[in-house]
């Protein structure tokens, strides 16, 4: 490959994006016996302009368009917990969320919204916690965004994804083994597993890439089924080691249903982490990490440009202080 002509520096997706947003919110702790009760709003007001320059005019002379847009918006929610004993907790909330959709964007480009929903429950005994939670998120529009690490243009451009039904389960145990046996350091065990499943709800035709031709029913791309991770910790008052390893299902890299093509998918993985601290004095620690430990190849993505493998075995050092 020989290049003939260099191009304008930084000419590429020529434009200057702002925004200007105000907000105020109001929240309360209400606390009536066993029962407490969080309730919040918020209000946004956020104003969009984006001003785009030719590609041979890095000195952005005179614009070529200016797209101006706002959304203003109300958005309220709800956290409960209820003691049902000293050692039982039940909580659960319902929540509005809310994602703008950015300076450029078309005016028919609506912003993302949701209303999200989640019950579980908390249960401690000394040493041992186990946490449930269950959750579900409706997605009136989800949106979507052609950036260059998508796999777009690099234009930025919005595309609206229609409705979205998020559904799941989580389920942590906790344990600390060294407690019941009185040792001058803790030996804490973390198991947290999640299953997740997340559709399209509608069908629609999109150029956004992940997306394409959508059918009520696809799933989500880059959302695996199912995520385990765990942990063995050491700690002390001077040291703390920790092993650390996550396991994530196979996941399709673009919208669809049933066997995911080999083509469209992103590897299983289980990775391992080993990392460790030393208090060198009050001030400060040292600290350590291997990432990937047994340095595993695996495709996390496949785009943009095709496959991209996960991180390699990576070594870190560094200093923490302590204020």
């Amino acid at each position: 490959m020989e290049r003939t002509s260099a191009g304008a520096p930084g000419s590429q997706s020529n434009r200057v994006g702002r925004a200007a947003a105000w907000s105020v919110f109001l929240q309360d702790r209400l606390v009536l016996g066993r029962w407490t009760l969080v309730p919040g709003v918020r209000y946004e007001s956020i104003g969009f302009t984006q001003t785009d320059y030719a590609r041979t005019d890095p000195g952005r002379s005179a614009p070529t368009r200016v797209v101006e847009n706002g959304v203003d918006v109300l958005i309220p929610g709800m956290g409960v917990n209820v003691d049902v004993s000293a050692m039982l907790s039940l909580f659960g909330g319902v929540h509005k969320g809310f994602g703008p959709p950015g300076p450029g964007a078309d005016r028919e480009t609506r912003a993302e919204g949701s209303v999200n929903y989640e019950l579980g429950a908390r249960y401690r005994r000394g040493a041992l916690g186990l946490q449930a939670v269950g959750f579900f998120n409706d997605y009136d529009n989800v949106l979507g965004k052609a950036t260059l690490a998508t796999g777009g243009s690099g234009a930025g451009e919005l595309f609206n994804g229609g409705r979205v039904d998020v559904a799941g389960v989580e389920l942590v145990v906790d344990y600390d083994a060294a407690a019941r046996a009185g040792r001058p350091f803790r030996l804490p065990l973390r198991l947290a597993y999640t299953l997740t499943r997340a559709e399209f709800r509608t069908d629609f035709e999109s150029e956004y890439e992940l997306w394409g031709s959508v059918q009520a029913g696809d799933e989500l791309p880059y959302m695996p089924r199912h995520q385990l991770f765990g942990s063995a910790s050491l700690e002390s008052a001077a040291v703390a080691l920790r092993l650390s390893g996550h396991y994530s299902s196979e996941m399709r890299t673009v919208a669809g249903q049933g066997r995911i093509p080999p083509v469209e998918s992103a590897d299983a993985q289980l990775i391992f982490d080993l990392s460790g601290e030393y208090r060198v004095a009050p001030w400060g620690s040292v600290i350590a990490a291997i990432q990937n430990l047994s340095d595993r190849s695996y495709v996390v993505a496949r785009h943009p440009a095709g496959v991209r493998p996960g991180l390699p075995r990576t070594f870190s050092l560094g200093l923490r202080l302590a204020r």
